[in-house]
């Protein structure tokens, strides 16, 4: 695969030229409660992106162990959207089957993502039991926590959809799907 190609296509967002104002101080690196699982810190993402190791980064599991909680986004001195780097990162490891194989978290992804084109938000429902007839082992361990919160309707049976899909549909850049 060209690393000029996909380096190029990361600047062409203007996301990705955000990256290059980071200052590499590591705030973002030190601040993510998950860093210790990742190949890469999110730093040394931004640096190996920068370095032009594109395929490196799309192969990395990084982007994967981002759970959004927006810890390095809110302590970066430079205001880079590291969470939002990251899911574009998910974006393009997908589409081009870079994404690591062994790890789990695409498939979520792909669930999720399915469930915020079809409805404009995630059902838990059935983002669980789609990943759960993924990964049946997975979920024997969730099924009391399910009844639980079933029983204490917690838990919708069946999706929420928005009042305006259109504009969902506008921020993702594609037609309205109905």
């Amino acid at each position: 695969m060209d690393h000029s190609i996909l380096q190029k296509r990361f600047f062409d967002h203007a996301l990705g030229k955000k990256i290059l104002s980071c200052i590499q101080c590591g705030t973002c690196s030190a601040s993510c409660p998950l860093n210790e699982n990742m190949d890469h810190a999110p730093r040394e993402i931004f640096a190996l992106i920068r370095d032009g190791h594109m395929e490196e980064v799309l192969r990395s599991n990084t982007p994967w162990f981002c759970v959004s909680c927006y810890n390095c986004m809110s302590r970066c001195p430079k205001e880079i959207p590291v969470t939002d780097i990251m899911y574009m990162l998910k974006q393009m490891a997908t589409e081009l089957g870079l994404a690591p194989k062994t790890h789990k978290m695409q498939d979520m992804y792909h669930i999720f993502h399915k469930d915020i084109e079809r409805h404009g938000r995630v059902s838990a429902i059935h983002l669980m039991s789609r990943y759960g007839m993924k990964h049946p082992g997975d979920m024997l361990g969730k099924m009391s926590l399910g009844l639980q919160l079933f029983k204490k309707n917690r838990l919708e049976i069946s999706p929420q959809k928005i009042k305006h899909p259109q504009h969902l549909a506008c921020m993702l850049g594609e037609k309205a799907k109905k």
